[in-house]
């Protein structure tokens, strides 16, 4: 089907599944006419698959028109996928407008997984003013795969006022995923302190993985500081080369 004719499936089939797979088509087509339809959809479909694939859409399209919409998607909708979506679409935008709603979505949705792709759009649109608010964010949410996702916003900050929490989760962390998910972090953020918790952690960790994933990052380090990997020790020996 051609771009109109999947508009007039969205906008007036009867079976919610077309429409929803009308909406992703469109998106995927970046049928710049399907702007407006897709808004009208997200925001009055009655059915929520509808929603969220009209999110995803405007997010496969790219027009920064859409934005107030996917804004007010993700902070009312009542279908969870649909505020996820939402919020990964504004990621796609890169509208700077964006930002605070995506702070207050990430710290306050009822839905672990939604959190944690608000933090990946704020790191989407390099908002580094938010990082703050994603650490701490990070240290205060229980579930241990949100964490984990969000981690992986810190990881695009590469930026070294995370260490302090990098280096409590790294050492303290229940999840096996969390201390790994940091080790890799830690491997573009060199400092003597890193190699030291660096090399602890591949001393003392007790999975495999982690283990793995240190000894990785400090072969990161020992590139791209020009120095040759031999051990772990042997790289620590030299920890007051790197600038802190």
């Amino acid at each position: 089907m051609d771009g109109d004719q999947l508009i007039a499936v969205l906008t007036r089939h009867p079976d919610p599944r077309k429409r929803a797979r009308a909406a992703l088509e469109l998106g995927e087509l970046g049928y710049d006419e399907a702007l407006n339809p897709l808004i009208t959809m997200l925001k009055k479909d009655k059915n929520h698959l509808v929603r969220r694939d009209c999110a995803e859409g405007l997010g496969l399209l790219g027009d920064k028109t859409a934005v107030d919409a996917l804004i007010f998607s993700m902070m009312n909708d009542e279908f969870h996928y649909t505020r996820n979506e939402a919020a990964e679409a504004l990621g796609k935008l890169k509208d700077k407008k964006a930002i605070p709603h995506l702070i207050e979505f990430m710290q306050n949705d009822e839905w672990d997984f939604a959190r944690a792709s608000g933090a990946l759009a704020l790191a989407d649109l390099n908002a580094k003013d938010s990082l703050p608010e994603i650490l701490n964010c990070i240290e205060n949410e229980e579930n241990e795969f949100t964490r984990r996702d969000m981690l992986r916003a810190v990881h695009k900050f590469r930026d070294k006022s995370s260490l302090k929490l990098l280096f409590n989760l790294i050492t303290n962390d229940e999840s096996w995923e969390v201390r790994k998910k940091c080790a890799e972090i830690l491997g573009w953020l060199a400092t003597p302190k890193t190699l030291e918790i660096l090399v602890s952690v591949l001393k003392g960790d007790n999975h495999m993985l982690v283990k793995q994933e240190a000894e990785k990052a400090l072969k990161l380090i020992a590139r791209d500081f020009r120095m040759k990997y031999t051990t772990a020790e042997a790289l620590l020996a030299r920890k007051n080369e790197l600038a802190d």
